[in-house]
């Protein structure tokens, strides 16, 4: 409950009149109310210059804590604890050192490589990691081996030459039989590579020439090749029963053939129009 000063005044002087003091006293209950109102505005301008002062302290040095204390019965009363940046810590209590670590302490933060550091060039430049090389398929086997079998003919042999044009290049043909409109013959000597075997007709001229030894082709099919190699050759290539006939010129083709492990055993050379035998 507030009190006027006229009520404390009066009852000062009711306290100081009562005759169970045994004495009259010498205060002045007006003195005293006086003391009380110089004392009580003393404090109050304390408290204003104090917390003037904290904050210019503050803001020129960064103070965190201040306490205010009361000058005429010493209490101190603490202010607001203000952060600029750094957290106080907590106070402990008097008594034995406590294990516990202070709350504001950290563990250090582990560090895991992931991956090598990149190098550095002599112009300071950095590079990038090297990733790993890919791995090259291996390259195509090309067959070199036996005597070579172009898209056009065979040693002096060559397709559509008449029976009269090949007896002159290679001397005459040798077994030779006629079934139908087919002439079959059989060629060796110097001017083939190997001895041959050939188809012929009187309209078409040979149609079919075919070694009976090893040959190869200039894209380095022969005996060996397997499947891969003959349509990584001839992507145009298609399968005939046990052989694969790829195109070799405009009006020629090779005729492959496959053994049961799917290898090259033998090649031909036929004209793509025509009807004759193999030989």
């Amino acid at each position: 409950m507030n009190m006027s000063e006229e009520d404390v005044q009066r009852k000062l002087r009711d306290l100081f009149s009562d005759e169970r003091l045994g004495a009259s006293s010498t205060l002045n209950p007006e003195t005293i109310v006086a003391g009380a109102k110089r004392r009580r505005r003393r404090r109050q301008m304390m408290q204003t210059t104090t917390g003037m002062a904290a904050a210019v302290v503050m803001l020129g040095g960064g103070l965190t804590v201040f306490t205010i204390h009361d000058t005429d019965n010493g209490a101190a009363f603490p202010g607001d604890q203000l952060s600029l940046g750094v957290s106080s810590p907590i106070p402990q209590p008097p008594g034995p050192a406590s294990s516990v670590p202070p709350a504001y302490s950290s563990a250090p933060s582990s560090i895991h490589a992931s991956a090598p550091p990149p190098s550095t060039a002599p112009g300071g430049s950095v590079k990038p990691p090297k990733s790993p090389t890919a791995t090259k398929p291996p390259a195509q086997g090309k067959v070199t081996t036996g005597a070579l079998l172009t898209a056009t003919g065979f040693g002096k042999l060559r397709l559509g030459m008449s029976e009269a044009e090949a007896e002159a290049a290679a001397g005459p043909l040798r077994t030779k039989q006629v079934r139908g409109a087919c002439t079959y013959g059989y060629a060796e000597g110097s001017a083939v590579p190997g001895p041959t075997s050939v188809s012929l007709t009187e309209s078409a001229g040979i149609t079919v020439i075919n070694p009976a030894g090893k040959v190869h082709t200039p894209e380095g099919i022969g005996v060996g090749s397997t499947e891969a190699e003959i349509l990584a050759a001839y992507p145009g290539s298609t399968k005939d029963g046990a052989a694969y006939v790829a195109p070799a010129g405009a009006v020629s083709a090779y005729r492959i053939f496959l053994s049961d492990d799917g290898s090259a055993v033998s090649i031909l050379l036929t004209s793509l129009d025509q009807g004759c035998q193999f030989g």
